[in-house]
C-alpha cells in the first residue's frame, strides 16, 4: 500500500487537554494506579512531539504498553511453542534446572529468528500458521470466522499479514482470540451492550463490531488512553463514535443505540448505577494492574448491573512494586480471590490458560497436542481467560 493511501488518526490536542484536565478533578479511586503512574508525562510527550501520524508502527513507542503499536516481534521463533502432549520440549521442569538454561533458550530464539527471516518463505509460513490455527480454534468456539474480519490499516501498522485479500495484525489476532473464548459461553447475536474498562487504543472493540455490528459499545479509560481510542474508532467507525465531548455531562448510562460506541473517562464510571443494563462487562489486562480497592471498587457497579463478564488477567497478580527495583509495579496483588469478592452476584464458569496465535512449528506433533485445558489454580502464573455468568436462583 502507498503511503499516500494510509489513513492517519486525526491530532485533536484540545481534546487530549479536556480529558486531562477533567481527569485531574477526579476522586482518588479513579486516579492512575502505581503500575501506570509514570506513564502519562512519557506519552505526552511522544504526542506532542509526534501526534498520532503511524503511530502503530513506532518501535519503542510508550503507547504500546496499552496495545496502541503494531510493530514487528523481533523474535519470531519461540521454541518453547514446540510442545509434545501440551508440554514444553525446551522449557519444562527438567531443563529449568539446567544452569543457564534460559539464557541458552534466548540464545536459541535469536539465532533462529534471525534464519527465518532471511530463508525464503519461512516468515510467510510461521504468519499463515499463526492465522490457521488462530481461524481453527474461532471454528472450535462456535465464533464467527477470522476470514469475516479485516483488520483496519489506520496509523500504519508496521506487522501486517494479508490473507485472502484481508490484513490482519499479530495483535488482531490475540484480540480475535479473546472473542473466540467469550464464544464459547455467550451468543454475541443475542448481546446489546459491552461495557469495556479498559479498551485501551480499541482494538478489541474493533474486532467485536466488525463481526457483529449491531452491539452498542460503553467505553471507559484513563485520559491518553481514552484519547487514542476515540481518535483511532473515530477513523475506523466514523459514523458510530459518541465522543467525550458529547459524554462528559451524562449522569447516567444512555439508552443503547445498535452499533454506537460511547466514549467515558474511567471517573465516569459510577454512571453505570443507572441506565441500561450491562450484557458483557470486559476487562482485559487491567485490573491486575490495580490495587484491590481500586477493582472492588470498579466492581461494586459491575456486579449489580451485568449479566456476564469477561476478565483476562494474571490471575496470580503483577509484579509488586517493591520487588522491582524501579517505577511500576503495584502495591499490592489483586488475584482471583478479589475477582471472586467482587462479583459475588456471578458465578465462574471457567478459567483457563489464554491461548495465543502460535504456528505450527512442527506440524507433524500437532496431533499429540490435543489434550484438553485444565482448569487453572488461583496461583496460575502467566494470562488466563475467566468467563462469568450471572446466578441463577437455586431455589426454583
Amino acid at each position: 500500500m502507498a503511503q499516500s493511501d494510509i489513513t492517519q488518526a486525526a491530532d485533536r490536542p484540545d481534546l487530549l487537554r479536556l480529558l486531562l484536565e477533567d481527569a485531574s478533578k477526579a476522586p482518588g479511586l479513579f486516579q492512575p494506579t502505581n503500575y501506570w503512574a509514570g506513564f502519562k508525562a512519557k506519552a505526552l510527550a511522544e504526542l506532542e512531539q509526534c501526534g498520532l501520524t503511524d503511530f502503530r508502527r513506532r518501535s519503542g513507542s510508550v503507547l504500546s504498553g496499552f496495545g496502541a503499536t503494531d510493530t514487528r516481534a523481533e523474535h519470531v521463533i519461540d521454541m518453547t511453542d514446540i510442545k509434545v502432549r501440551n508440554k514444553s520440549l525446551l522449557a519444562n521442569r527438567y531443563t529449568q534446572r539446567i544452569p543457564g538454561w534460559l539464557a541458552v533458550q534466548k540464545g536459541l530464539n535469536q539465532a533462529l529468528s534471525r534464519t527465518v527471516q532471511v530463508l525464503p518463505g519461512c516468515m510467510e509460513y510461521l504468519r499463515q500458521s499463526k492465522y490457521a490455527t488462530t481461524k481453527r480454534e474461532g471454528e472450535r468456539s462456535g465464533a464467527r470466522s477470522l476470514d469475516q474480519y479485516e483488520s483496519s490499516l489506520v496509523g500504519n501498522p508496521e506487522d501486517v499479514l494479508e490473507v485472502n485479500g484481508r490484513s490482519y495484525t499479530t495483535l488482531s489476532l490475540y484480540y480475535y482470540l479473546s472473542y473466540a473464548y467469550c464464544s464459547r459461553f455467550v451468543d454475541f447475536e443475542r448481546l446489546n451492550t459491552i461495557v469495556e474498562l479498559g479498551p485501551g487504543a480499541g482494538k478489541q472493540v474493533e474486532v467485536i463490531r466488525k463481526l457483529h455490528p449491531r452491539i452498542c459499545f460503553f467505553l471507559f479509560d484513563l485520559p491518553v488512553q481514552t484519547y487514542v481510542c476515540e481518535q483511532y474508532l473515530r477513523s475506523v467507525f466514523p459514523e458510530a463514535v459518541v465522543g467525550y465531548e458529547e459524554t462528559r455531562d451524562l449522569t447516567e448510562t444512555p439508552s443503547p443505540e445498535p452499533g454506537k460506541l460511547f466514549i467515558f473517562g474511567n471517573w465516569q464510571f459510577p454512571i453505570l448505577k443507572s441506565g441500561a443494563k450491562i450484557d458483557l462487562f470486559w476487562n482485559a489486562a487491567s485490573f491486575q494492574e490495580m490495587e484491590p480497592d481500586i477493582v472492588a471498587n470498579y466492581l461494586s457497579y459491575v456486579d449489580p448491573r451485568t449479566e456476564h463478564a469477561y476478565l483476562r488477567e494474571t490471575m496470580d497478580g503483577k509484579e509488586l512494586h517493591a520487588d522491582l527495583g524501579r517505577e511500576g509495579g503495584v502495591i499490592e496483588k489483586t488475584t482471583l480471590r478479589h475477582y471472586r469478592e467482587g462479583l459475588p452476584s456471578l458465578e465462574l464458569l471457567d478459567v483457563s490458560f489464554a491461548k495465543e496465535p502460535k504456528a505450527e512449528l512442527l506440524p507433524l506433533l500437532s496431533r499429540w497436542n490435543k489434550k484438553p485445558m485444565r482448569h487453572v489454580p488461583m496461583d496460575a502464573r502467566g494470562f488466563c481467560d475467566s468467563f462469568w455468568r450471572r446466578c441463577t436462583d437455586k431455589s426454583n
